[in-house]
């Protein structure tokens, strides 16, 4: 189980209530045996989450996730499994077994994290209580800050704070009883011929936040051309990866958890960041100064589904962009691209145009694909013939990545604009272009269906233990679907050791890509009213399990006959085939 023992799992599940649980981030509504509320995790007026208090597992009939309370607090703290278990297991004051490596190795790690995390920290207040000092010198940082338009509110919400020199920070760690090469661990202290000084002296400093409100790292910036980096991080160390972090997370977690979000704006900098939230806008984030990674969009996705990018408005910029971008669409994101005036960023359009006129820029973000058709125009020009046909060549790529036919008929006819090549050639070019799949013999639709269903009924009467079940021998049908496969050997297993099933152990035992399926099957369980017999409705799903299967046999030995050309093997075959047409009759 991801590191830790089944048993340590139970436990932690079992003395965390999931009622109370959830109970602690929203309000629920006692309806029968079930509690119902507003989901948490879309935007929505009538409660359509369901929480099933006696098998511990909840479900959305709108956005449709589910899980157990382990996945509802790595979904709505934005936490991977292991810090989703650390938390509950400190809200149940349980003590979590070491995972993995000794337990001297896993003692020492731990505890040279928790000293970088404190060195971090009194840094910060370091930093931040010499900003507020009223000294001369931090004169200078708040006269920047109040040009951005950042007032205290907003130096107090990210702990911005100032270095006076290269030499205050590490005297003050070292009072503090930090040791030079534990400072420099944490990244706050470089070292040049023996002596250690402030990484980031004489800058302003933004704090670098986890979603667990951890600060990690800090940003620097410098306020006068002095030939150095306008912008400097920390470097990267054993709590701070630039890969792994995005910035102001922990905000945006604490936004989420509060009020919802439809949607994130990324922007490219930390004080792009700042000035936004100073603005009003406080669902802002910002890479660590690399390109987007996978582990980034991962991580923006725990908390929202849609992201806005609104860089800089510079064009070679936004271009180099794009792979960033596709990465965040590859993730499952909905992306849209905020076009900004040349040479202005967010920023800028706020103290120029005010606050209402960079909302209407967001309300105006365009989808992705629809960027990269613009990417293309002002890369290649349309005016020149062979620009012109290898922008229609680059942008038909770009229409076949849409399957929407609605969404494709409008970039045509984009391009028709940016062209002037009519509506019916593109068409006709994009259909040729496009090789028809080879036909696959499918059965039909309603069958399938039929079938999908009659699976999961089976399935949730036997993991809720329904008396009308208990005589159902599992081998008499088989599962299609794989996570209907996963929880038929689960089952199996249970019947083996004579445990009863508990539905939402499955979340540990299904696959990630069979989750929504699974979801689908304990979903059935949270159906209050029931205007049928449901052990007339489990016999009637038996049957048509055990009339597919059959189905299938008959087809398979019908298509081995006509291939025999052994005449015995063939009368073998042709007898069991009769069997199995003689069984599929009396059904």
């Amino acid at each position: 189980m991801r590191g830790y023992d089944e048993k340590t799992i139970d436990e932690i599940k079992s003395k965390n209530d999931l009622v109370s649980v959830i109970s602690s981030y929203m309000q629920l509504e006692q309806r029968g045996r079930s509690y119902w509320g507003r989901c948490p995790f879309h935007h929505e007026k009538t409660p359509s989450f369901c929480v099933n208090g006696t098998d511990n597992f909840y479900y959305c009939f709108g956005c449709h996730k589910s899980g157990d309370v382990i996945s509802f607090i790595m979904e709505i703290e934005g936490l991977d499994f292991a810090d989703a278990v650390k938390l509950l297991a400190q809200k149940a004051g349980i003590a979590l077994p070491e995972r993995g490596e000794s337990d001297e190795n896993i003692r020492l790690i731990k505890q040279k994290k928790e000293k970088l995390y404190a060195i971090l920290k009194d840094s910060a207040h370091f930093y931040y209580h010499f900003l507020k000092s009223g000294d001369e010198a931090a004169d200078q940082f708040l006269l920047y800050l109040g040009k951005r338009g950042v007032n205290g509110e907003t130096v107090k919400k990210f702990g911005i704070g100032a270095s006076p020199d290269f030499n205050s920070l590490p005297a003050y760690l070292m009072k503090k009883g930090y040791a030079y090469e534990e400072m420099a661990e944490a990244g706050v202290v470089g070292e040049k011929n023996g002596r250690y000084y402030d990484a980031l002296g004489g800058r302003l400093i933004i704090p670098v936040i986890n979603q667990m409100n951890q600060v990690v790292a800090f940003c620097g910036r410098i306020l006068e051309d002095k030939g150095f980096a306008k912008y400097v991080n920390t470097r990267e160390t054993a709590v701070f990866s630039k890969g792994n972090m995005l910035f102001n997370i922990n905000n945006l977690k604490k936004l989420k958890n509060e009020s919802g979000l439809q949607y994130a704006i990324m922007v490219e900098g930390h004080m792009d960041v700042v000035s936004l939230v100073a603005a009003g806008f406080g669902n802002v984030v910002a890479s660590m100064g690399t390109s987007l990674t996978k582990d980034q969009a991962r991580l923006l996705k725990r908390y929202t589904d849609t992201v806005l990018i609104s860089y800089d408005g510079d064009f070679a910029g936004q271009k180099a962009a794009l792979r960033g971008l596709e990465i965040l669409k590859d993730e499952g994101l909905n992306v849209k691209v905020v076009t900004l005036p040349d040479g202005m960023d967010p920023d800028d359009v706020i103290r120029r145009e005010g606050r209402e006129a960079y909302e209407k820029l967001l309300e105006e973000a365009k989808p992705l694909i629809d960027f990269k058709l613009d990417v293309l125009k002002r890369t290649y020009d349309v005016g020149d013939t062979e620009g012109k046909r290898k922008f229609v060549a680059e942008a038909m790529k770009v229409v076949r990545e849409s399957s929407a036919a609605a969404e494709r008929e409008d970039l045509l006819k984009e391009i028709r604009s940016m062209t002037g090549i009519t509506y019916e050639s593109l068409k006709r070019d994009l259909e040729n272009a496009e090789q028809p799949a080879p036909p696959k013999a499918v059965e039909p639709i309603e069958a399938k269906e039929k079938n999908l269903q009659a699976e999961r009924y089976v399935l949730a009467s036997l993991l809720f233990s329904k008396k009308y079940a208990e005589n159902f021998d599992l081998d008499e049908v088989t599962f299609r679907h794989p996570a209907h496969r996963e929880i038929c050997g689960y089952l199996a297993e249970c019947r083996k050791e004579g445990k009863t099933p508990k539905p939402n152990v499955l979340y540990d035992v299904v696959e990630e890509e069979n989750r929504e399926e699974l979801s689908s099957v304990l979903s059935l369980e949270l159906t209050e009213r029931r205007d049928y017999d449901e052990a007339k409705y489990f016999d009637d799903c038996v049957r048509t399990l055990k009339a597919n299967g059959l189905d299938q046999e008959i087809e398979t030995l019908k298509k081995l006959c006509e291939e025999e050309k052994d005449i015995e093997r063939r009368k073998e075959l042709t007898v069991r085939l009769m069997e199995r047409i003689s069984a599929r009759n009396r059904l």
